[in-house]
């Protein structure tokens, strides 16, 4: 029987003209209608008590649709839905009208790893501010939600990970800080009465590999150690069991800090299981630790489909009615999933109360969870608390109070892909650049100099956006071949081979699926690549990966560049010795052609909607870079390691922290333009103790001053990266505790960075998930990864 909500007085509501329709219940002068005059209306009172009048007017019909991500709106109640998106590096929604100064488009920043190399915390939260404004601006016109399902914030532990384009890097002190600064720049804006957006940090947890997907095309397993074993191995059903030394020091760390410093709104679970129960069903992980532990206020959303994936059954196809509807629908089998539970009752009560899950992006709560509730699968009062928690949000941002004087229902289309928007777009795509190599001074490029684009990504535009992106067109007029031609440069092109040999975009599958085998091996363009080469006073070859090659649902089989990217790199090298190699990517790309033989190497990423001309700045001089490594280039042997081994010390090591052989390059390398000093300050080097007793370190920190002195010829800005290296047992071998970004030194400046050792990052955690400092030798080494100062120094116990 109906489980009905207390009786109300309905009154008339309208949409106030020319403002955005989900502002529809509490707003006072509404035209052809009157204001409900309800205390969840009443901006005066509490948001608890405002929430709590809510609730207590819905049916519990109308509260477990509100908890679908497909959520209806309420219109006896004036209640809008909550409109979700993503925003991975910009909005991904579509266009407004395009004007004489703007395409009207959502900006499109650099992915995860080009963020990640700037180590900016300035540029992220600026980054974050750009999507909080556009979102709110798309929202008013119509286009686009306010409540996103970003930022991803796991960790790229294995480059074979599909996803690595999507995340800063490897490191959980780098991650962390991109997270706190992303969401807050996303969040909190200008009227600091309401949150300009809300953000959801992704996904939790120890999300980090797809498994193999089969191709579009007969193809044998991958090697051995990579995921072919029966039981398992993919996203759907992988079960993460690292000791407790990685689970809370590595994988959960980013969550732990933006969870406690910057107030995301909502958490999604991931596919995965942790310790033998799907991340979705957690109890102790989600309730325990997130919520009572580290205080988590907001909302927990599943990530698409992966409450279902709990019971291994799915009711995408269900037609009205649906069981929540009093009808009936027999779902289709789901295999491959974690096989937890055997009845759909079981299934909601794992979700919604076990696993603390509020909000579900999937067909579950739809279909299945009102009639649950009737049936005492769960309780109303497990409802109410998942309804609360999600209209939170919706308070937070505004859409229950008068708008007359909300500052963000004013934002118009003007905000979006403005002049702001650009500059900070240009700045990110710039500061992602990372110089790998540069030997006979080939680097910069004088703007004289005829020169040869080459390669599958020099007049790339869509391919340069990665994934998850909104509809873009500025891209389209800035390919690194068309930048080039808009600077004046002397340049002739000759692609020589494609990364696939579809259209991009047109191969089957795309973009979850691999490109084809054998739809890679084409040489035609060799030779008109090689010819452009000999006749140019410098090569630029532009290669790398793309969605054929890396994608959500399939991991890479290989480190190495996929086709024939390499012999075109050789051929071009056997004919012309000033010979530039731009890499596109996401994951790490191993090749020793590059490490050993190549001239000059930079790589950029997937930089976004001006990564070309952000290149060609680079190319000429006209910017120098300064980014650093988000993450470790392995050996193309390096895919040897299972990557099921979640333990990352065993196996050789994973990640620069634990990983014992000799990497391409390593984390936190790059190169610049000019050259940098580092010395302690006189009173850091007073300051600084041979030996620190733990009880003196426990709960504090270690600070440190470094005198930086740009000591070339060339202005440019400075990273600065402070590690922490040991010899001990069961000790990270090399570990990040800060670092700082200083901007645009000139030549013979010195200045000052200010870093911080937290006792913390001194620590590991034990097996019983307390972090402690252990007895032994360690160093500090502050600078870069080439010539740091250091200090040498011994913790006891």
């Amino acid at each position: 029987m109906p489980l009905l909500a207390p009786a109300l007085v309905l009154l008339s509501v309208a949409t106030v003209a020319g403002l955005p329709s989900h502002y529809n219940s509490c707003t006072a002068n509404l035209t052809g209608g009157t204001r409900l005059q309800l205390p969840f209306c009443d901006s005066t009172l509490s948001i608890d008590d405002r929430i709590h009048d809510l609730v207590s007017r819905m049916t519990y019909e109308e509260k477990c649709a509100a908890l679908d991500t497909n959520q209806p709106s309420i219109p006896r109640l004036g209640v809008p839905a909550l409109q979700g998106g993503e925003s991975t590096h910009g909005v991904a929604s579509g266009c407004v009208p395009a004007t004489a100064n703007s395409t009207g488009c959502p900006t499109s920043f650099p992915t995860g790893p080009g963020l990640g190399a700037s180590f900016d915390r300035t540029l992220w939260i600026e980054i974050g501010n750009v999507i909080g404004r556009e979102a709110r601006a798309l929202n008013n016109a119509g286009k686009s939600g306010v409540y996103f399902l970003d930022p991803n914030i796991n960790l790229c532990r294995d480059p074979r990970w599909g996803r690595c384009q999507e995340v800063p890097g490897e490191d959980p002190v780098l991650t962390a800080a991109y997270a706190v600064h992303l969401v807050n720049g996303t969040q909190f804006g200008e009227d600091v009465r309401y949150i300009q957006a809300a953000a959801t940090v992704k996904h939790f947890s120890m999300y980090d590999m797809e498994g193999y997907i089969p191709r579009v095309d007969p193809q044998p397993h991958p090697p051995s150690g990579y995921c072919d074993t029966s039981g398992g191995c993919e996203r759907w059903n992988f079960d993460m069991v690292p000791p407790q030394r990685d689970f809370l020091g590595y994988y959960l760390k980013p969550f732990e800090e933006v969870i406690t410093k910057s107030r995301p709104e909502s958490i999604m679970c991931s596919y995965n299981a942790a310790y033998g129960i799907p991340t979705c069903a957690n109890d102790d992980i989600n309730n325990g630790l997130v919520r009572k532990k580290w205080g988590f206020k907001g909302f927990f959303v599943s990530d698409c489909t992966a409450l279902e994936l709990m019971q291994d059954v799915k009711w995408d196809d269900c037609q009205h009615p649906y069981p929540s509807e009093g009808g009936h629908c027999t779902p289709d089998p789901f295999p491959g999933g974690h096989n937890y539970t055997r009845t759909t009752g079981a299934t909601v009560h794992a979700a919604l109360v076990q696993g603390g899950i509020d909000y579900n992006c999937g067909s579950l709560y739809k279909t299945n969870l009102y009639n649950n509730l009737v049936n005492g699968a769960v309780q109303k009062a497990d409802v109410d608390v998942a309804v609360s928690r999600l209209y939170r949000t919706m308070f937070r941002l505004g859409f229950f109070d008068p708008m007359e004087n909300q500052t963000y229902v004013t934002y118009g289309p003007t905000l979006v892909d403005s002049a702001d928007s650009r500059h900070v777009a240009l700045t990110a795509a710039r500061e992602s650049i990372v110089l790998l190599r540069n030997t006979d001074g080939v680097l910069p490029i004088a703007k004289t100099a005829t020169l040869a684009f080459i390669g599958p990504h020099a007049n790339s535009t869509q391919s340069l956006l990665g994934n998850y992106h909104g509809q873009n067109t500025l891209v389209n007029s800035n390919s690194p071949l068309q930048a080039a031609e808009a600077a004046g440069l002397q340049v002739t092109y000759a692609p020589g081979c494609q990364i696939c040999d579809y259209p991009y975009g047109e191969n089957p599958g795309f973009p979850n699926m691999p490109c084809p085998v054998g739809h890679d091996l084409n040489k035609s363009g060799f030779s008109e690549a090689v010819s452009a080469a000999k006749n140019a006073d410098v090569a630029i070859v532009f290669v790398g990966l793309d969605q054929t090659s890396e994608a959500e649902n399939f991991d890479r089989w290989s480190l190495t560049l996929p086709g024939v990217q390499e012999e075109l790199i050789a051929a071009i090298l056997a004919v012309q010795k000033r010979v530039v190699v731009v890499l596109v990517h996401g994951g790490g790309v191993s090749s020793t052609l590059l490490h050993d033989t190549a001239p000059a190497v930079l790589t950029a990423f997937y930089p976004g909607e001006l990564g070309g001309p952000a290149i060609v700045d680079v190319l000429t001089g006209a910017y120098n870079p300064a980014g650093k490594l988000p993450y470790t280039i392995y050996p193309k042997e390096f895919i040897t390691r299972d990557i099921r081994t979640t333990d990352l010390a065993a196996e050789g090591g994973v990640t620069y922290q634990w990983y014992r052989g000799q990497p391409l390059w390593p984390f936190g390398y790059g190169l610049s333009y000019t050259t940098f000093v580092y010395n302690y300050t006189a009173a850091t080097r007073r300051a600084l103790k041979l030996v620190y007793d733990a009880s003196e370190l426990s709960g504090g920190a270690i600070e440190q001053s470094v005198i930086v002195t740009n000591t070339g010829s060339a202005a440019g800005d400075c990273v600065v990266l402070g590690f922490v290296t040991s010899n001990e047992t069961d000790v990270p071998r090399k570990k990040l505790f800060d670092f700082d970004r200083l901007p645009n030194m000139m030549p013979g400046e010195s200045r000052r960075a200010r870093l911080t050792a937290t006792a913390e990052a001194l620590s590991t955690v034990d097996d019983s998930g307390n972090a402690v400092l252990r007895h032994g030798r360690y160093r500090f080494e502050v600078g870069d990864t080439i010539s740091p100062v250091m200090h040498a120094f011994t913790i006891q116990l």
